[in-house]
């Protein structure tokens, strides 16, 4: 025989779970601009009826229910949904930090632009050129000279660039690991939490959040992988390395820089690619200024100048000390100061004076180069510049450079349009919804006034049983 007061509990149960369900609600309303939040919901069961059967006494029709209780508050959350977007986040920064890094390095090279290096060696040809007509001319061999600090002022300024550009990618990469580590250590700290949450009997939804959101945001730096402990605790590997241990929460630290085998995407991999890219840009910048620096010194040393001597080196720190590349390329401080050494002419007599001041075919020679094909017989060792002119490396090199950077942008483009649709199919599962969360709330409130009212009716049967029908 059950009790009196069966009805009550039963009540009880019912106005108990309105209020969870309804304190859900609210709780989803507060977090619903709370980044990395995920909706909640109260899931309500029928608790166990009454009496439940048992060898003495089998299952039979008359058994009562006891009302409801809410068995979970459960995280709406679709993980295999999670593990998409990680993946298309991971490609989407990868090719960021590339996009953002090929940027730099074309506002360096500035092309096309008056300034930029392509105009400059343009004119350095044609200076040449017009002081072949114009051998003796003071004001010409100013202006060839002018020119050319100016083009290897241009070579100094972009290798300096390349340079700092590098130089903060470095920073960047440093700051990436740092940040990585970072979340490695909170994401210990929180398994530990969660675990002695679930222990108890408890699910830690608002900290499952906190460690999602940090999974999310490592997700833009490097590509990870996640062991899933049963226990409320994850472990996490890059690669080889076992960033964070989901058993004794040790972290390993990322080091700087990483073993490049073991980082192969996100903002990371994505600094490492940019920094290749920018070596081979530099390297090739280097080897357009080696081998302009070779060929027309040995053009002008093979020359005469003004006054019937040898031509000194063009290129160079002082008469005898050669440029090597494009850090260092800078016109021969003689010559800077001294224009008549100039060597414009390939005849006259030594030491008495060019006898020939209008002969300007050694600087028609220097200006041929720009039409002749270096190579490791005429250039600077092994390759030169594999055959092509001076003007068609650089034009060359520029045209990769807008190419890579072009399907570095396109590809960010594309990645972008994909990790949004996940996010919206995501947040279309995890998100909160005012419309639904209003529309529970008023569920919930009718459900609370309905099991109040059945408390009221039973209170007023009670009283009739109690107080009207004594004797």
């Amino acid at each position: 025989m059950y009790s009196t007061f069966f009805g009550l509990e039963t009540a009880r149960r019912g106005l108990a779970a309105a209020r969870t369900g309804m304190d859900v609600s609210g709780h989803n309303v507060a977090n619903a601009n709370t980044t990395g939040y995920t909706r909640q919901r109260a899931d309500q069961v029928a608790s166990d009826p009454y009496t439940m059967p048992s060898m003495g006494k089998p299952v039979m029709a008359l058994q009562l229910g006891t009302g409801v209780t809410v068995e979970q508050i459960e995280r709406i959350r679709d993980n295999f949904l999670d593990g998409q977007i990680r993946v298309e986040t991971n490609k989407l920064s990868n090719w960021k930090a590339q996009s953002d890094a090929l940027s730099e390095v074309e506002t360096v090279f500035m092309e096309p632009s008056d300034n930029g290096l392509n105009t400059l060696l343009a004119n350095f040809w044609s200076n040449w050129q017009e002081l072949s007509k114009n051998a003796e001319s003071t004001p010409v061999r100013t202006t060839v000279m002018e020119n050319a600090v100016s083009l290897a002022n241009g070579f100094n300024h972009t290798y300096s660039q390349l340079e700092t550009v590098k130089g903060d990618l470095n920073q960047l990469m440093q700051i990436d690991i740092s940040d990585i580590n970072s979340k490695a250590r909170q994401i210990a700290n929180l398994n530990t939490q969660i675990i002695n949450i679930k222990v108890a009997g408890d699910q830690p939804n608002d900290l499952l959040d906190k460690r999602d959101l940090l999974l999310d945001e490592l997700a833009k730096l490097t590509n990870y992988s996640i062991t899933d402990l049963g226990n409320g605790s994850i472990s996490i590997d890059i690669g080889t390395v076992n960033l964070v241990d989901g058993i004794t929460q040790a972290v390993t630290p990322l080091t700087t820089p990483p073993n490049w085998t073991d980082v192969t995407d996100g903002a990371l991999n994505g600094i490492n690619q940019a920094l290749t890219k920018l070596q081979s840009y530099e390297d090739d910048l280097n080897t357009l200024a080696a081998n302009l620096i070779k060929m027309v010194n040995n053009a002008h040393t093979g020359g005469i100048d003004l006054n019937g001597n040898t031509g000194e080196i063009f290129f160079g720190s002082n008469a005898t000390t050669p440029s090597t590349n494009a850090s260092n390329i800078a016109v021969n401080p003689d010559i800077q100061s001294n224009v008549s050494l100039i060597a414009a002419a390939t005849t006259g007599t030594t030491g008495v004076g060019n006898q020939n001041p209008g002969d300007g075919s050694n600087a028609l020679k220097i200006a041929g180069l720009q039409n002749t094909s270096i190579d490791g017989t005429n250039g600077v060792a092994p390759n030169g510049l594999g055959g092509s002119t001076f003007d068609s490396y650089y034009k060359n090199m520029i045209a990769r450079l807008g190419v890579e950077s072009q399907e570095s942008s396109r590809m960010v483009d594309n990645q972008q349009a994909l990790v949004d649709q996940l996010s919206n199919r995501k947040e279309s599962i995890s998100g909160v919804s005012m419309d639904e969360e209003m529309t529970n709330l008023i569920q919930y409130q009718y459900a609370y006034q309905g099991a109040a009212r059945v408390v009221t009716t039973l209170d007023s049967m009670l009283d009739t049983l109690i107080n009207r029908m004594a004797v």
